[in-house]
């Protein structure tokens, strides 16, 4: 499991093409944590498509929605989905890996999330894990 190889990075990236099951990785992976023990409330999960944002959310307001989310100084695992739908969200999960115990997980496409605003608030913290589209053959 992903959370288990990676421990000592704080952000893992999963960047892939549309369509390839990065967003299938991130339920894959609360379940896994649920059955680790993990009560569901320090799971938080949240979706940023275009269709599920309203329009002008910032990565203020995500701060926001996440920061009233964690209470108390226990371990939270967050799974940001379609995280490059949000400007400056770099800047947020930078924020969060330094004021919170979280562990935080990222799905995005490779066009769009893969920007030099990574290198400059996360250098050293993350991994970028390629998700491959699955062939039958």
């Amino acid at each position: 499991m992903i959370s288990t190889i990676f421990t000592s990075i704080q952000v893992k990236i999963l960047a892939g093409v549309r369509r390839c099951g990065k967003s299938t990785i991130l339920s894959m992976l609360a379940e896994e944590f649920e059955k680790r023990g993990i009560d569901k409330q320090f799971i938080i999960k949240r979706q940023y498509n275009e269709v599920d944002i309203q329009d002008g959310f910032s990565n203020k307001d995500m701060f926001n929605d996440i920061k009233a989310q964690i209470k108390g100084k226990e371990r939270y695992y967050l799974l940001l989905d379609e995280l490059q739908e949000v400007d400056g969200w770099e800047k947020t999960v930078n924020i969060l890996l330094e004021k919170y115990n979280v562990d935080i997980y990222v799905t995005g496409s490779n066009s769009k999330l893969m920007s030099s605003e990574i290198s400059t608030y996360l250098m050293g913290r993350y991994v970028l894990i390629p998700v491959y589209t699955l062939s039958l053959r």
